[in-house]
């Protein structure tokens, strides 16, 4: 009786292990739609590039590198390269992505683009712009924008600004635990990514930005990431629009963004199918504000080295940063006590700050930070320190006296100091004192009249004049 009952108990075991295995055996296979399935979303798979992973240069232009199909962030995809003169419907159904790379839209006849929007409603389009095709209109696309480009230019970048739009940004992130991060810093450094990129113009309508930056040549910004869906009112399909500068694909970047915003975009989920819970139509997230609604990243540092000694009155700091329109920059205190500002020049990247040393206390090190702000908003800043010193020494005791025909000067100051002694049968003469000890010097008994100037460690002065009679 005992058999019965477990044989019935094993074959339930086995078949139940049977199952999971080829469960997990298909999750591993497929890790990007399993999740997708349930949703009835899915990722990239295969992708048509267009039209070809190296591109013919346009005249005037460098050109742009191979796509990096073989770089490991890559590597589950599989790339077809896929000429304008084969787009048709026809040809783009074994696909469910395309990649629109280093291409004019205008070199793409009617016909072709109709194909590649109708693809667009229910699939993934990948527009990979470049500096290499210059600025563009696609007044035909499914959804019509234009874009303007930095253009190719040689030599180092000034540094570019850009800010993480927070609402509903699936492209791009500033959190290091985000899947979607972008390293900040390497944007607006490098000389490519964003310093070279082309922008869509902002506010443009049925897209909604992933990236919001501008540059020495795009100084008032526009969008190099920016996303809408194929069909807006279903959520099907998903269009991707990527001014980073190509360039940046061959850089040598660890992590490299441009690789990993590509690998980023092609895992993104679409629908081929309307989403149920849209009614009576969906909608696109609301637009940020115009200076990208979340964090801001631009670049700092110091253009001149700063004041290692004691200072006193006036000084001036000399802030580089990037250059766009409406930069500004302040060094406030530990307390948040702006103590300087100023406005950068048209075209330059150095904002000269006029510290008034006055504002701060004196015979102390202050600690401040040298701010820049992009449009109000906090874009970098750096830290520093200055020694202020605005007192000048006391003279705690000052006599002049005769003996045996000589004259005696008598000297006491409150800090140390340097004095110089000028007059009439004088060579000059400078000693050095220490704070509150009395110091005394014999002069000739023809001096009459003698000039003192003492001067502490930041150049504070105090001036005497001595007669014996």
């Amino acid at each position: 009786m005992a058999g019965i009952h477990v044989r019935p108990r094993v074959v339930r075991i086995l078949v139940a292990a049977a199952t999971a295995l080829i469960l997990s055996v298909a999750l591993l296979e497929h890790p990007r739609h399993s999740r997708g399935a349930a949703e009835g979303t899915r990722s990239s798979s295969r992708v048509a590039v267009i039209p070809g992973f190296h591109p013919r240069a346009y005249p005037g232009h460098f050109g742009v590198p191979a796509l990096p199909v073989k770089n490991p962030l890559l590597a589950s995809y599989h790339f077809t390269r896929l000429t304008t003169s084969k787009v048709t419907p026809a040809a783009l159904a074994n696909y469910d992505t395309v990649i629109l790379y280093g291409i004019r839209w205008s070199d793409i006849s009617t016909s072709r683009q109709k194909a590649i929007n109708a693809f667009a409603a229910t699939h993934k389009v990948l527009i990979w712009d470049s500096d290499g095709t210059g600025s563009q209109n696609y007044a035909t696309f499914i959804h019509p924008f234009s874009q303007t480009s930095s253009g190719e230019f040689e030599g180092k970048p000034e540094g570019a600004v850009v800010s993480f739009p927070s609402a509903g940004n699936f492209l791009a992130s500033d959190k290091p635990s985000s899947p979607y991060y972008l390293e900040p810093t390497q944007l607006v450094t490098d000389r490519d990514l964003i310093n070279h990129m082309n922008a869509m113009t902002t506010g443009t309508k049925d897209w909604t930005p992933a990236l919001v930056a501008a540059n020495k040549s795009i100084p008032r910004g526009g969008w190099p990431l920016a996303w809408s869906y194929g069909v807006i009112r279903d959520k099907t399909g998903l269009t991707i629009y990527s001014g980073i500068d190509t360039d940046a694909f061959t850089a040598k970047l660890n992590p490299n963004d441009a690789i990993r915003e590509l690998a980023i975009q092609l895992k993104a989920p679409f629908r081929e199918t309307p989403e149920p819970s849209c009614a009576p139509g969906c909608q696109l997230p609301p637009p940020p504000p115009p200076s990208g609604g979340g964090s801001t990243y631009a670049v700092c540092g110091f253009a001149k080295a700063l004041p290692k000694r004691w200072v006193r009155g006036r000084i001036f700091v000399h802030l580089r940063t990037s250059v766009a329109a409406g930069i500004t920059g302040q060094l406030v205190t530990r307390s948040g006590k702006v103590v300087a500002s100023g406005r950068q020049q048209t075209g330059r990247s150095v904002i000269r700050l006029a510290l008034r040393t006055r504002r701060l206390p004196s015979n102390r090190t202050s600690r401040l930070q040298a701010v820049v702000l992009v449009n109000g908003q906090r874009g970098c800043s750096k830290p520093f320190r200055v020694k202020v010193d605005n007192v000048r020494p006391r003279l705690l005791r000052l006599t002049a006296t005769r003996a045996a025909g000589r004259h005696l000067l008598s000297v006491r100051v409150s800090e140390r100091a340097s004095m110089t002694i000028t007059g009439a049968h004088i060579s000059r003469h400078r000693s050095w004192l220490s704070a509150r000890r009395t110091f005394r010097f014999r002069l000739a008994g023809n001096v009459r009249i003698a000039r003192l100037v003492f001067r502490d460690r930041a150049g504070n002065k105090v001036v005497r004049r001595v007669v014996w009679r």
